[in-house]
């Protein structure tokens, strides 16, 4: 119930993107044309053999409807499925999941009692970013400006490149009407050329 007055507000409010999307409602761009994973099962998993499992990387493996992310934290694993609705149901995801984990494909399988042991979570996933980014003294950094599906890990850069862009229209002063749209031209052309960099996976992979 608090009311806030500044001179600028940056949206960092993830997914929920409560100022850019909620309050100001500005239009959404959906790259669902060439990227249509729109879901994700996610799980932690405890590690059974830290030594050969604490990789110092990311694994990314394609399977059937989509691909597995590997990614080994110091305390446990994160792992997770992404794919998209339109091909599976989120249910034989689940079952192909879990069938993965149970595979050599893993560094380490795990045999189906440790399996149905862990807690899933089905993740929904709006893919693209909005028309624009800074609207008014409004600025969205992060999953609040947009999402590309983790595949090339491009979240962390693109909150770096944003940051730096800001930095540049804020460098001038106060940012006028024209700041305001290089910094949204400049956004959305490094968001789209993202896109098209993880598509490229799929078109061009076996």
């Amino acid at each position: 119930g608090q009311e806030l007055t500044a001179d600028l507000f940056v949206d960092c409010t993830g997914f929920k993107s409560l100022l850019l999307d909620k309050s100001i409602k500005e239009p959404f761009t959906s790259y669902e044309d060439m990227l249509p994973n729109n879901k994700a099962w996610a799980t932690r998993l405890p590690y059974k053999d830290k030594e050969k499992e604490l990789e110092p990387y990311t694994n990314c493996t394609a399977i059937n409807n989509g691909w597995v992310w590997n990614i080994p934290l110091w305390s446990r694993l994160g792992t997770g499925y992404v794919y998209s609705d339109k091909y599976i149901t989120k249910e034989d995801a689940l079952k192909e999941f879990k069938q993965h984990l149970q595979s050599d494909k893993m560094t380490v399988s795990r045999t189906k009692e440790e399996i149905e042991d862990l807690e899933f979570k089905d993740i929904s996933i709006r893919v693209g970013m909005h028309e624009r980014t800074f609207v008014g003294n409004v600025v969205a950094i992060g999953l609040s400006a947009g999402f590309i599906e983790p595949l090339e890990s491009n979240g962390l850069y693109t909150v770096h490149q944003f940051l730096f862009e800001l930095i540049r229209a804020l460098s001038r002063g106060i940012p006028t009407e024209w700041d305001k749209s290089a910094y949204n031209f400049t956004t959305k052309k490094m968001f789209d050329e993202f896109a098209e960099f993880v598509a490229m996976h799929y078109s061009l992979s076996r």
